[in-house]
């Protein structure tokens, strides 16, 4: 844990700035995933999951440790996944039965399946989980709460007595993560241990909650209880944001300076001004400014949200991270082949780029299963009015709905761009609403329609919500940048529109919004674009802000130089360090 503690030390943010500064947090998640994912992963757990959840869920009791977690004097984890329940986590069956004689919870892992599993910290350095358990008083399954629970010695870091810690073993990527899986046996911690925020014991044993719920499995006092899980995929989609501007600029660099066959036929052609590399990187990076400026606009409506915007704070919090995490997984594989051999090589961070992508889309909650909550909550705003002329128009003639959708504009208009995002969205969000509406009058049962029959269309519609979200955001900072920089921005807007277009061209095509010969102008566009924008690239992915000290890979400096000597892989001659 060392550099995490000198990395807070010397940036002085804390787990107390999610009352009054949650983009300070936001930021440094940002930050360290541009130097380590590890660090990172272990760091999102410290301060948001582990310390988030105390000051959120916890009392002045509890949050009395707040300073302690901001030293690292007190470090925790965040025990809610269980063996057999991730995504289905309101079944978890850890129990935590209150004894009122002693005033006391006793926690028990009651099967192998209600083991803790996947609880990063918790294998090497927690002192302190988190645990979520069924409260069950006099009897009653009160459902989940969350418990703090000291599971080794603050000085020695022994296990403690009725708590047992696995190793879960070597992983594809992140091992300087300590995840574990963690048993109870009997476990007793005080009364007040118990986070109650929202539900409380008082001294005389009596059960008392704020949150009414009479359902059998107490599902929405798990859903407020589980609120930090919101923030946590915020931080997810930063740290990758920052290791993905940090792989497209080493990318670009290495790019920009790799000579190979020019017309000539010797190597005097940077392979950055071949349409294999540019037609590869440009749209990467447009995306990516498209990610940053929704990134920014998703953070400021988590730190300004109200009782009234929440509910769209939900959903954009959830959207951010699958749009990032895959966007990251798609840039780290592209830009490692796009670098060859070099891109092979550990010294040039790829493999931890690649493996930090994929622990983001399965981390705090799986991708597809975040995007059907989208989906689902983004169905309460359907208007039924549009949904019946939705399903009126369903039933006319391919051609007759041809006629109706299509949007006649140039591929350059970034208005007629606007247009087809919205459009489709509006389309994907009548289409489900109305297949479920039919479904349900047929008698098929939800499960099975939202399941089994409409899983591809849950999917489209999360998506397309959120790329509508980032592209309109993309469009307002175009605007609001200065003039000498519209241009350039007005184009890369451009480039992610399209490219995002062609990427589903299917459904734009196959419902009639574009013909084949806006089809074929786009494709065309965008390799104009791509090769245009090619020529600044590096001033783009500068535009990143990263720092040439926080560049450690050899391609992204003078990768001539670190290859004089043999150097095994390793770092020991920082010689080859120089800015471009």
């Amino acid at each position: 844990m060392t550099g995490s503690r000198k990395f807070v030390i010397l940036v002085f943010f804390s787990v107390k700035d999610f009352w009054n500064n949650p983009r300070n947090i936001f930021a440094a998640h940002e930050i360290t995933g541009m130097v380590d994912p590890s660090t990172t992963t272990k760091l999102t757990v410290q301060f948001n999951l582990f310390g988030g959840t105390l000051l959120k869920l916890g009392t002045k009791h509890h949050h009395q440790m707040l300073d302690s977690i901001d030293r690292f004097e007190k470090v925790g984890c965040f025990a809610l996944t269980e063996l057999a329940y991730g995504n289905n986590a309101v079944e978890m069956e850890t129990t935590a039965h209150y004894d009122k004689e002693n005033q006391q919870f006793v926690i028990n892992t009651p099967s192998t399946k209600a083991q803790k599993y996947w609880i990063t910290n918790g294998a090497v350095h927690a002192h302190y989980a988190i645990v979520f358990a069924r409260l069950i008083h006099n009897n009653v399954d009160e459902g989940l709460h969350g418990f703090l629970v000291n599971i080794r010695d603050e000085k020695n870091l022994s296990v403690k007595e009725g708590c047992k810690v696995w190793d879960m073993g070597y992983k594809i990527g992140l091992n300087g993560v300590d995840n574990a899986a963690l048993w109870f046996n009997n476990v007793r911690i005080p009364r007040l241990n118990l986070l109650d925020a929202h539900s409380s014991m008082d001294e005389n044993g009596n059960f008392t909650s704020k949150i009414e719920d009479k359902s059998a499995r107490r599902r929405k006092r798990f859903l407020v209880l589980a609120d930090q899980l919101l923030s946590g995929r915020v931080c997810i989609a930063s740290m990758t944001l920052g290791s993905i501007k940090l792989i497209l600029d080493q990318t670009v660099r290495y790019a920009s300076t790799r000579l190979c066959v020019g017309p000539s036929g010797k190597s005097d052609t940077p392979i950055l001004n071949y349409q294999l590399q540019n037609r590869a990187l440009m749209p990467l990076i447009a995306q990516t400014y498209a990610l940053n400026f929704a990134m920014n606009y998703i953070q400021d409506r988590y730190a300004n949200q109200t009782e009234a915007d929440y509910a769209e704070v939900v959903r954009l919090c959830c959207i951010i991270k699958p749009l990032i995490t895959w966007h990251g997984e798609n840039t780290a594989s592209v830009c490692r082949e796009r670098c060859g051999g070099q891109g092979f090589l550990s010294a040039n961070r790829f493999g931890e780029g690649i493996a930090g992508m994929h622990a983001g889309i399965t981390a705090e909650g799986d991708n597809r299963v975040i995007q059907q909550k989208v989906s689902k909550e983004l169905l309460e705003t359907a208007d039924f009015d549009q949904v019946g002329k939705h399903l009126k128009l369903r039933s006319k003639s391919l051609a007759d709905q041809h006629a109706v959708n299509h949007i006649a504009g140039e591929v350059t208009s970034s208005e007629w761009l606007l247009k087809l995002f919205k459009a489709r969205e509006n389309f994907l969000l009548n289409e489900l609403a109305g297949r479920m509406f039919m479904a349900n009058k047929k008698g098929v049962p939800v499960f099975e329609a939202w399941m089994k029959h409409e899983s591809d269309n849950v999917q489209a519609l999360a998506t397309a919500w959120g790329e509508n979200v980032a592209l309109e955001q993309f469009d307002k900072a175009v605007s609001s940048a200065s003039e000498s920089l519209q241009p350039a921005l007005r184009q890369l807007f451009n480039l992610y529109a399209l490219d995002r277009i062609l990427a589903d061209g299917l459904f734009y095509l196959e419902n009639g919004f574009i013909k084949a010969e806006q089809s074929k102008k786009m494709s065309t566009e965008v390799r104009r674009l791509c090769d245009h924008l090619g020529n600044d690239a590096l001033e783009l992915t500068k535009g990143f802000g990263i720092p040439d000290h926080m560049h450690h890979a050899p391609i992204a400096h003078d990768w001539v130089k670190y290859n004089e000597t043999e150097n095994s892989g390793e770092f020991e001659n920082q010689s080859y360090r120089s800015k471009l």
